[in-house]
């Protein structure tokens, strides 16, 4: 279950470098069809901001929960794994007792062989299980985390005429920018405003 660990410090990545990519193409048709704000545009120069990824995904509330509880989760369903293993060693190691001690015959032998083989089994398809239903709700809070934060940026796209909003952080490709161009703390207030959790449900029970 380390895996998954590995995989939730980058939740944003992606879906944000999208998010952004989706709002740039959006202004760019927008200035098109508008003969006004292209004339505006081409004496004044474009109207760029842009927005700090680290921050929002540490600023804003209800995804802070959602990844402290999808971690919750990645630890739940590793004791619960790591428990089940210990007890099937347990058991091996009693019959591996049994046999050195001349109390069982090869046809008992094999049968108990298979019986722990299968119940191996059993525990590596509950991993696997519990690993797949963890990154269908990471996959979940991903997406609805980009749902939200392109209707905020594209309702401030609108509203204040912005050319192009840039993401700072990530994979993006803005080193750094002047602060008078930063808009994450408008952007989080908005994200903020209403603390819905993203989750019906949590992932492991």
């Amino acid at each position: 279950m380390n895996m998954v660990t590995r995989i939730l410090p980058n939740l944003l990545l992606v879906a944000t470098a999208l998010v952004f990519f989706s709002c740039q193409q959006g202004g760019e048709s927008a200035g098109a069809a508008s003969g006004a704000t292209a004339a505006a545009a081409a004496a004044t120069g474009p109207s760029i901001v842009y927005v700090r990824l680290d921050s929002l995904q540490a600023g804003y509330g209800v995804l802070a929960t959602e990844l402290e509880r999808l971690q919750e989760n990645v630890q739940k369903a590793d004791q619960n794994i790591q428990a089940k293993m210990t007890a099937l060693q347990k058991e091996a190691q009693r019959m591996q007792n049994r046999v050195q001690q001349g109390l069982m015959t090869p046809k008992n032998i094999q049968a108990e062989q298979q019986r722990l083989g299968r119940q191996e089994q059993e525990i590596m398809q509950q991993r696997d299980l519990a690993l797949a239903s963890i990154q269908e709700d990471q996959m979940r809070v991903q997406q609805q985390f980009g749902e939200r934060l392109k209707a905020i940026l594209e309702d401030l796209q609108e509203t204040k005429g912005y050319d192009y909003i840039f993401s700072e952080g990530g994979a993006s490709g803005l080193l750094m920018g002047k602060d008078a161009f930063d808009i994450t703390n408008e952007v989080l207030e908005r994200l903020n405003a209403t603390e819905e959790p993203m989750m019906a449900k949590d992932s492991v029970q």
